[in-house]
């Protein structure tokens, strides 16, 4: 049995898609011969997503070194670094790579971390985003004289998007990007888009595609009884037929959520019995606002709810039950890094029975996979969306293309590729 020491930032109880990737293939990892140990933080709850801290841990807890918490792990106190921090927010640059949270936690990793614990450690994966992640396992990977793997859940220095009249640091994030990624051992991408692109910069590296997956075994902290009573008005138990979509509303996503909107009121206007949007937002509380506003300017208030964020079993039981689930995502082709992006909310929904609509155009990694395994369609036409609604969707009910994407199915090729690395 080798071990292996995985970065990831977010892990569980918290409950976030960064956080259900290793969260989730952990467990699975004994199976395939790696022990895994966790390099974390201790978080409360997240300061600008409405998350709960609700999922179980997947190993024991003497497995998990949590050091630091978020209101502290910002407090950075190298000099040199405070002066490039002052720069970049004096010139509104918006970074992926050097942020105070990112120099601050790995300042605690080096003052607290007991390397002599970590003695038996064969390899240590970091697993981007937050960029600190992979920082960290480099750290380590030098102080334990072991092979590092940089994990990419999405671009580095492709993404565009800035916020707040902010402009991307792209010059920045490509030095350092280059950097961390040029001393990895092996480059895992969870899209081959993310892949191709990456090869094209550093073509003698090692990569391996491990897909974020579904899985079918998983418990909540929380009690049952409590969740399901959360909410005044819980979907899954009427016979209202839904479109639904749970999670963030992210600024890139609002174009699609709107298109949507449009489609269904078209939907609308041709049925009798009506169908609806119903949407678990986990914010940010801004977005939310906007996509409230899109509401109302399509007079679409009393078929279209933007909801506060549920417990995990809500979502679960929610999903269920809807007549569409829906994952949203940029409307432009050009977009290049959120083409070649799979949501992992996608693998998620392949295990339920309802179909998938992807607002995303055509030949995205989304409709990639989708195709593969007939789980339902991506588009930006208003047409082939309306008409999906209306009944085409009733085609698409899977097949067996969907095992593969499985979370243990992932954890043994991401365990394999781990055996090749040490080879």
């Amino acid at each position: 049995m080798k071990n292996v020491l995985i970065v990831s930032y977010y892990f569980p109880p918290i409950n976030m898609i960064a956080a259900k990737r290793y969260g989730t293939m952990c467990k699975y990892f004994e199976k395939y011969g790696y022990k895994p140990y966790i390099l974390t933080t201790r978080h409360n709850r997240s300061v600008w997503l409405d998350v709960k801290m609700e999922l179980e841990l997947p190993v024991n807890k003497d497995q998990i070194i949590r050091i630091g918490k978020p209101e502290e792990n910002c407090v950075v106190d190298n000099f040199a670094i405070k002066i490039v921090l002052r720069f970049l927010e004096k010139y509104k640059f918006a970074s992926r790579t050097i942020s105070a949270g990112l120099i601050g936690w790995c300042e605690k990793i080096a003052e607290r971390i007991d390397l002599g614990q970590l003695n038996d450690i064969d390899i240590v994966i970091g697993t981007f985003p937050p960029m600190e992640n992979l920082f960290a396992a480099y750290y380590l990977s030098k102080k334990l004289n072991i092979p590092y793997i940089a994990e990419l859940r999405d671009l580095i220095s492709d993404w565009t998007e800035a916020v707040d009249g902010y402009r991307p640091a792209r010059s920045l994030d490509c030095a350092v990007e280059r950097y961390i990624l040029k001393k990895a051992e092996g480059i895992i991408t969870v899209t081959p888009g993310f892949r191709d692109i990456l090869k094209r910069r550093l073509p003698d590296k090692k990569y391996k595609v491990i897909f974020n997956g579904w899985d079918s075994i998983g418990k909540l902290n929380e009690n049952s009884e409590k969740s399901e009573n959360f909410f005044q008005t819980v979907y899954w138990r009427s016979n209202i037929k839904y479109l639904y979509y749970a999670g963030s509303l992210y600024a890139h996503r609002l174009e699609s959520f709107e298109l949507l909107i449009k489609c269904i009121k078209k939907v609308n206007e041709q049925l009798e019995n009506k169908v609806k949007l119903i949407v678990r937002s986990i914010g940010p509380k801004k977005l939310d606002i906007q996509a409230r506003k899109m509401v109302d300017r399509q007079n679409m208030q009393e078929f279209v709810s933007i909801l506060e964020p549920a417990p995990e079993n809500v979502i679960r039981k929610e999903q269920k039950n809807a007549y569409i689930n829906v994952v949203l995502s940029t409307i432009h082709n050009k977009d290049r890094a959120l083409m070649t992006t799979i949501p992992g909310k996608v693998y998620e929904l392949m295990a339920e029975s309802a179909p998938i609509l992807a607002v995303v155009p055509p030949r995205s990694d989304v409709e990639k996979v989708l195709h593969y395994t007939q789980k339902g369609i991506t588009s930006i036409s208003e047409k082939e969306i309306v008409d999906f609604i209306l009944g085409k969707c009733e085609k698409y009910t899977g097949n067996q293309n969907i095992a593969f994407f499985s979370r243990e199915k992932q954890a043994e090729r991401l365990c394999g590729f781990m055996d090749e690395l040490l080879m």
